[in-house]
């Protein structure tokens, strides 16, 4: 585990207008934006932010909330057709998994699975999975597919690192507060720590071509 962390947020429309020239004044290197959810919604923020935080000199990220209920390629089609082409220095796509949306725990697998692998061949990248120990446990930890994907881990605690799920061996990323507060954003913000240095983001991040 590294001893060193960078600052970073995840956003969707929840914070309204983001001015991220502020957030980025206050040791913000890296934020992610959500995208998309399901195979049909569309954040009515993203494009506004994804841009904004390029602008500012933020590493930039997006995400997708995941439907377990829902074609798992499908909504990647959804997410892809709304990211873009990706830029030097921007960071994986994430995907969100919270909710079983009354699945069991090997269709939220298979749901996944199919998310994470279509967005990886058709990006050239390997994104990145989100989750809380508890939901991983209880529906994600039959999977040995899903561990090898890097984790951004949500654990909302005052200890100096979270508790991994069962069968990960490490994280990328811990969402460790849904409260935050930071000039520039009204109302409350989720915090995130990269876990390793600014050398580790940059490898992480799309490569110049």
């Amino acid at each position: 585990m590294s001893n060193t962390f960078l600052k970073g947020i995840d956003v969707s429309h929840f914070q309204g207008t983001i001015d991220w020239a502020k957030v980025a004044q206050q040791e913000v290197v890296f934020a992610y934006a959500k995208a998309s959810e399901g195979n049909s919604v569309s954040d009515p923020f993203f494009s506004a932010n994804y841009a904004a935080m390029r602008a500012a000199g933020i590493a930039r990220g997006a995400y997708h909330f995941l439907h377990a209920d829902a074609d798992g390629t499908a909504q990647a089609r959804h997410f892809l057709s709304l990211l873009g082409t990706p830029q030097a220095g921007d960071l994986p796509p994430m995907l969100d998994v919270e909710k079983a949306c009354g699945m069991q725990a090997t269709a939220i697998d298979r749901c996944a699975l199919a998310w994470l692998t279509q967005v990886r061949e058709s990006l050239s990248c390997t994104p990145l999975i989100y989750s809380s120990r508890g939901f991983w446990n209880s529906n994600l930890a039959g999977c040995a597919a899903l561990a090898a994907y890097p984790l951004w881990i949500a654990e909302y605690t005052s200890a100096a690192a979270p508790v991994l799920p069962q069968g990960v061996t490490g994280y990328a990323i811990w969402q460790h507060s849904q409260t935050g507060k930071l000039d520039g954003i009204a109302g409350a913000v989720d915090l995130d720590l990269f876990n390793g240095d600014a050398q580790a983001l940059a490898q992480l991040a799309r490569p110049a071509s």
